[in-house]
């Protein structure tokens, strides 16, 4: 069985530096958000109060351990 996961996503919240939409992504060790469009990168903490559904449905697929 195979498990398919998507590794972005576009969500509602905007980048503090220019604007644009700011993109929820993985790699094999975290969970970041992004912009696409000047390229800086946040960590998810400071965003995870304001999770909207996109972020949400994400972070569903993402495997994590909780201990």
């Amino acid at each position: 069985m195979a498990f398919f996961a998507a590794r972005d996503a576009e969500t509602s919240l905007v980048c503090p530096r220019c604007g644009a939409r700011l993109h929820i992504g993985r790699s094999c060790h975290e969970v970041h958000m992004h912009c696409p469009a000047c390229k800086a990168q946040f960590p998810l903490n400071e965003y995870i109060s304001q999770a909207d559904e996109a972020m949400e449905r994400f972070l569903e697929n993402v495997y994590c351990d909780r201990v």
